[in-house]
């Protein structure tokens, strides 16, 4: 991808956004790497390698459906109360270790005078930790968990949840998310989705889903049209 954002054919190149949602793993905070040494630990427990092939596939759909995929990949056993229960205090107890990812703030600043929404599959308790971390959480009118709604990404109820809260119609809002998943969700809302991907996204299915591509959130910034505060 070039240095300047990619604007999906048909697609229109800018967006003046009623509202914005943003994801967190992976999008402002750079929590995945953290995610990872979490997941392989619980894995290494039972004596299964998860694998970066394993983290990526499973990136974006929340720990239901990792623990899931480790049941139907290694076939130990899962409890998905208990066994998210752990990972989750886990990965709270180092959230000391993240940090955001670079532009997060700046488009934070940016988008002050919009109404904002958290929209992440992680557990609420997660992401009040992760926000509290970094003093961002009342930046945000509006936080909805996976926890909140029957299906996760890439289904859109937690983006049309993000929406109605916020009060806002999901045509008029953008949704930032580094996932296909997430992507797929935001499309599916039918918001203006800008794609921030981890690496390159050729080939991944991002065209399909995507308003723009951007490589960072500096770039995701400048393919919003922000209000003045």
């Amino acid at each position: 991808m070039s240095n300047k954002f990619a604007v999906i054919p048909g697609a229109q190149k800018t967006f003046a956004p009623a509202a914005l949602v943003l994801d967190m793993d992976g999008l402002m905070v750079d929590s995945e790497p953290l995610w990872y040494e979490v997941e392989r630990a619980f894995a290494a427990d039972r004596g299964a390698d998860w694998t970066p092939a394993h983290a990526h596939a499973a990136v974006g759909r929340g720990l239901a459906a990792t623990l899931a995929m480790m049941h139907e990949s290694f076939g130990f056993p899962v409890d998905p109360v208990r066994d998210e229960a752990w990972i989750v205090d886990t990965f709270v107890e180092r959230v000391g270790s993240l940090a955001l990812k670079p532009g997060c703030l700046e488009l934070l600043d940016a988008a002050a005078a919009l109404p904002l929404a958290v929209a992440s599959s992680s557990a609420l308790r997660l992401i009040h930790a992760v926000l509290a971390r970094f003093a961002i959480t009342r930046r945000f009118q509006v936080i909805v968990s996976g926890e909140s709604v029957a299906h996760p990404k890439p289904a859109p109820d937690i983006f049309l949840r993000a929406a109605a809260e916020l009060g806002v119609d999901p045509a008029r809002s953008a949704v930032l998310e580094d996932s296909l998943a997430g992507a797929t969700a935001g499309h599916a809302a039918g918001m203006f989705v800008i794609a921030v991907p981890e690496g390159s996204p050729e080939g991944r299915g991002f065209e399909a889903v995507s308003s723009v591509i951007v490589k960072d959130l500096f770039e995701a910034r400048r393919a919003l049209q922000m209000p003045l505060r």
